[in-house]
């Protein structure tokens, strides 16, 4: 009996240990995509020279192309864009844009720069989401933006 005991033992750490590293691996896997999303999301929009309806069609074939599905809300200030759609969705958003104003100086003109969030979540085989955590970036400082926000 002592050894059934210990063995059961054994077996749920094992199993533990089992969960916590395929966890680790399913956040980085996600968290290595929504990176690359994010950075090819602000190499079309500086490419572009700002959100306009040609980026906004690039950066939805790109993400349809990798298959980028995770959503989230978007806060207040920041516009949110599904994959198949072609304008602003109100609810669940795969990405999240919001301009940034910048006045003029004596030095610059005024300019703008996006800042761009994705969203990746912890995705278990079985249990499916289980947090959705929001990565940003912004692009470079734009001096003639083309602006379709």
């Amino acid at each position: 009996m002592k050894q059934a005991i210990g063995s059961y033992w054994l077996t749920g750490i094992f199993i533990t240990f089992v969960i916590l590293f395929t966890s680790y691996m399913c956040l980085s896997i996600n968290m290595n995509k929504a990176f690359k999303v994010k950075n090819e999301i602000i190499n079309i929009v500086q490419k572009n020279n700002g959100l306009n309806s040609t980026a906004l069609a690039s950066i939805q074939d790109y993400m349809t192309k990798v298959g980028y599905r995770t959503t989230g809300n978007c806060s207040n200030n920041e516009v949110g864009f599904g994959v198949s759609g072609t304008g602003p969705s109100s609810n669940r958003s795969v990405f999240c844009i919001a301009p940034v104003t910048i006045p003029s100086d004596e030095q610059f003109p005024a300019s703008e720069y996006y800042q761009i969030r994705v969203f990746f979540s912890v995705d278990l085989p079985v249990v499916r989401q289980l947090f959705t955590f929001g990565l940003k970036g912004s692009t470079k400082r734009l001096f003639y933006p083309d602006s379709i926000i």
